[in-house]
């Protein structure tokens, strides 16, 4: 994962050295992110404290001159819009971003990345950590912790979103109200106090013995997401189903994948009944922070096998890809 810092913020960053949780940030920025800094390289040696935190920092994990990255001109660029993320790429998408800029708020507000201005530097990178301790990866034992959806809000594991996508090949393989209280939960939980259109993409099975999404319904399935989504953000999302009748087009694995999680089930996500009784089969819940190195590593792959996935789905039979055909995690057309 990429960090974005401005001069201004590593100097509030390295001020905050008596605070309890700037060892674990600073291993973080050490171990497992790609720093890209928003200056020149003859601003850092010019600053002895910047320069000899830097070498610090580099050593262990290569050259540091070759593993950062010394931006000339800003980015995001300046100043700061709303919309500066609308033409942004899935890598910036998935970037964490600590600026210095008098209109950061403007962008800050929707919640579609994470972004701090000066002084919030430990709050936005303790926030990359699963759940309130230090670490990268939170279990839930389904059947003793994790006892409904807030759960997810409760232990801090919700960050800034602009796209949630879900694979699970039997998310619709069950009665309606069973649908709909979990995956509006889960969405409510997901999409937490962000304030854009979230493009939602779910990979599925669409005719499974009559069952599937074309047994539940396509106008069912899309009215949940689209009335959940819009209740919690004011904006109306952009909802794609990619389909197959073939079981091995869809992956075994469970997983929702947002810009700051990974969160993997080995039961489908119709966890609970309506009246918040567990009655999954599935004994836990992974949910794993994008900060780490080996987890966005692995991101790119899965993201390689849903792109195939799509563009081989809609080779075959288009009529398969339904919905809006918008995500800024997949390319679409």
């Amino acid at each position: 994962m990429d960090l974005y810092i401005d001069k201004e913020n590593l100097r509030s960053f390295l001020h905050s050295r008596d605070k309890e949780n700037f060892g674990d940030c600073q291993r973080m920025l050490c171990r497992q992110l790609h720093i890209v800094f928003n200056m020149e390289k003859s601003d850092v040696k010019a600053n002895p404290e910047l320069y000899e935190w830097i070498k610090m920092i580099g050593e262990g994990r290569g050259n540091s001159e070759e593993t950062d990255t010394f931006l000339a001109d800003k980015f995001p660029i300046r100043p700061i819009k709303s919309n500066s993320y609308n033409d942004w790429s899935r890598r910036n998408l998935l970037s964490a971003y600590l600026i210095d800029d008098f209109d950061v708020s403007k962008l800050k507000n929707k919640g579609c990345v994470l972004l701090g201005d000066v002084g919030e530097e430990l709050y936005i990178l303790t926030k990359l950590f699963c759940g309130r301790d230090y670490e990268y990866h939170h279990l839930y034992d389904l059947r003793k912790n994790f006892l409904s959806w807030e759960q997810l809000t409760n232990d801090n594991q919700l960050l800034p979103c602009t796209d949630i996508i879900i694979s699970d090949r039997y998310l619709f393989n069950n009665q309606q109200e069973l649908v709909e209280y979990n995956l509006s939960r889960m969405l409510t939980a997901l999409a937490n106090n962000v304030k854009n259109r979230i493009d939602v993409v779910i990979y599925t099975l669409y005719n499974k013995d009559g069952q599937g999404l074309i047994g539940f319904g396509e106008k069912n399935a899309d009215k949940i997401i689209r009335d959940t989504l819009y209740s919690v953000t004011g904006i109306k999302p952009n909802v794609t189903f990619v389909c197959s009748n073939i079981n091995e087009n869809i992956l075994h694995d469970r997983f929702v994948i947002t810009n700051y999680r990974l969160l993997r089930s080995g039961d489908s996500f119709i966890y609970f009944n309506t009246k918040g009784e567990r009655i999954s089969n599935g004994t836990s819940l992974d949910v794993d922070s994008l900060a780490n190195h080996e987890t966005y590593t692995f991101l790119d792959s899965l993201f390689e096998y849903l792109q195939h996935t799509y563009d081989d789905i809609k080779k075959r039979n288009d009529k398969m890809i339904l919905g809006d055909r918008k995500s800024k995690f997949i390319t679409m057309s």
